[in-house]
């Protein structure tokens, strides 16, 4: 395994002009002002919002792939969790397969440079090859996972990829190889894979992020900040795909992250409330708790500080003290 520990080019983003940066300033200086307290009262006025039309009858068809089962016990539903619904106008259509069976737990999220993500549950040892299918028929660029395969002794998703250099995995007719793994982050592990089907071979990069607690929040946005700088400096040919667990909190974080960095790169303006609103309508539920509202502030903060679009100044750094200090406190009180 090789280690480069190299960060992209920073520089090398998109940068908004002066104008658009001022902006961003200015929205930088107003969250540090208002401090935490109003942003969680400000979460609280959406944590239930849904679109005002929600199509879910593929979801409700599939009931045998939806049941919601003691995985402790029993082993691994279909479904992991019963209350995340998709979105029939979204959700992702299995190619190749028929009508009755093209259903997956996976929904399209469009970002305002129109680049495509799937938001997806982790594959389940029932999903593992559908999942898969998936990435071959869409051509998927790189698949980011935030979670790990097991949390606190908790089953998050199945091991649906070869984590050794050189193992073969084969789920129905689909052959996945590890042929690279490497460490571009201290945290995160980078994995380049060969998916071959029908004779055809789709090569891939799998980024794996495991300290993104489930339902909480990191301490800091470096890693995910070099994560997305990493993406950033690539020309995708297809879309990524984004999954954690039940494929909303964690994954719905993230790609509100980079909805709310292409609105302030492109726009200069910005409110996290509709954004939030813009990724539910696409995947529902996405952004499940107060700390991950928090985190996407944060993460924001740092991803335009580390970008030049705004500098680092007490404001900032006092934001990130006191969002470390509630996460503390947070984790502190819910300590098993």
């Amino acid at each position: 395994m090789s280690s480069t520990n190299k960060t992209p080019d920073a520089s090398a983003t998109l940068i908004p002009s002066t104008a658009k940066c001022n902006r961003a300033q200015k929205w930088v200086c107003s969250c540090c002002q208002k401090g935490l307290r109003p942003l969680l009262k400000e979460f609280g006025t959406i944590r239930k919002f849904l679109p005002k039309t929600i199509s879910t009858d593929h979801f409700s068809k599939n009931s045998n792939k939806n049941r919601l089962v003691d995985i402790s016990f029993i082993g691994y539903s279909y479904i992991l969790y019963m209350d995340v619904l998709c979105l029939d106008e979204t959700r992702v259509i299995l190619q190749g397969r028929s009508k009755e069976n093209d259903y997956i737990h996976a929904n399209w999220v469009i970002l305002p440079s129109s680049r495509k993500y799937i938001c997806t549950q982790g594959p389940l040892e029932e999903t593992a090859e559908d999942f898969w299918l998936m990435v071959f028929k869409e051509n998927v660029t790189a698949i980011i996972m935030l979670c790990d395969i097991c949390e606190n002794g908790e089953p998050k998703c199945a091991e649906y990829y070869p984590s050794s250099v050189g193992k073969t995995l084969t789920f129905g007719d689909i052959k996945i190889k590890n042929i690279q793994k490497e460490k571009p982050v201290d945290t995160i592990i980078c994995y380049t894979f060969s998916v071959e089907m029908s004779n055809e071979t789709h090569k891939l990069t799998h980024y794996k992020w495991g300290d993104w607690p489930d339902r909480v929040a990191p301490a800091t946005a470096v890693p995910i900040v070099e994560l997305i700088l990493r993406l950033k400096s690539k020309q995708p040919t297809g879309p990524y795909v984004v999954h954690c667990s039940a494929g909303i909190g964690r994954t719905g974080t993230y790609c509100a992250i980079e909805y709310a960095i292409d609105k302030i790169t492109m726009e200069g303006n910005l409110s996290i409330v509709d954004v939030i609103k813009e990724i539910r309508r696409q995947r529902l539920h996405s952004v499940q708790t107060t700390l991950q509202y928090l985190y996407l502030h944060v993460t924001l903060i740092e991803y335009l500080a580390t970008t030049k679009v705004i500098q680092r100044d007490a404001n900032t750094k006092k934001f990130q003290r006191d969002y470390e200090k509630y996460l503390k406190k947070y984790n502190e009180k819910n300590a098993h």
